[in-house]
């Protein structure tokens, strides 16, 4: 007992006094058996396994430079929805920020069922009508330019109806209704666009 107490002493004071290791760097000492084992296997880094998890997922979900980046904001994108007339560009995104904020305005009374701000598109669920249980219709709506302009937005309308309890599209052209959603939505673009340059 008394030979283990002195070897443990003694040790302590080798470390005390030896750089040890990798001159005493604790730090380029991990960065080494990382290279050996990887980051989130390494014995060395005690990690719980709920750590080790997390430490995997942000590996798996690096870039090919290794850097992993700031996670999405879930909360400014349900935000943006709520309050479609708030000013938010997203990263990366190769739409017009003013139709895609006229476009989620427009539609804001229909639930949706698609939104890709990156690709500028809307798709809203069915719509029913009350008046028409047999029938239900869809709004497709598809920003495609970076610039205000009428040609930038198209609108499409798909309805079906229902038979033999299937639903079958009525291929039944909407034009004008199409129309009509299309020029709201760049009134509002115009409208937005306006009160930015004002602001």
């Amino acid at each position: 007992m008394v030979k283990f107490l002195l070897i443990i002493a003694l040790s302590f004071s080798l470390i005390s006094c030896g750089k040890g290791l990798m001159d005493g760097n604790l730090e380029k000492n991990l960065e080494a058996s990382d290279k050996t084992y990887g980051k989130c296997n390494n014995p060395q880094r005690p990690l719980t396994k709920a750590e080790r998890e997390i430490c995997i997922a942000k590996t798996n979900a690096a870039g090919p430079n290794g850097e992993v980046k700031e996670p999405l904001d879930l909360i400014e994108i349900f935000d943006r929805f709520n309050n479609p007339n708030k000013n938010i560009v997203y990263a990366g995104s190769t739409v017009n920020q003013f139709l895609w904020q006229g476009s989620l305005s427009v539609l804001e009374e229909y639930p949706l069922q698609t939104v890709d701000s990156q690709g500028g598109f809307i798709s809203t669920d069915w719509i029913l009508n009350k008046d028409e249980p047999r029938k239900r219709c869809q709004v497709k709506v598809n920003v495609t330019t970076q610039e205000v302009i009428s040609t930038g937005v198209r609108t499409k309308i798909v309805c079906q109806e229902k038979g033999n309890d299937q639903w079958y599209l009525d291929n039944v052209g909407l034009f004008e209704e199409e129309k009509k959603i299309t020029l709201k939505i760049l009134e509002k673009a115009l409208e937005l666009s306006n009160i930015e340059n004002l602001s």
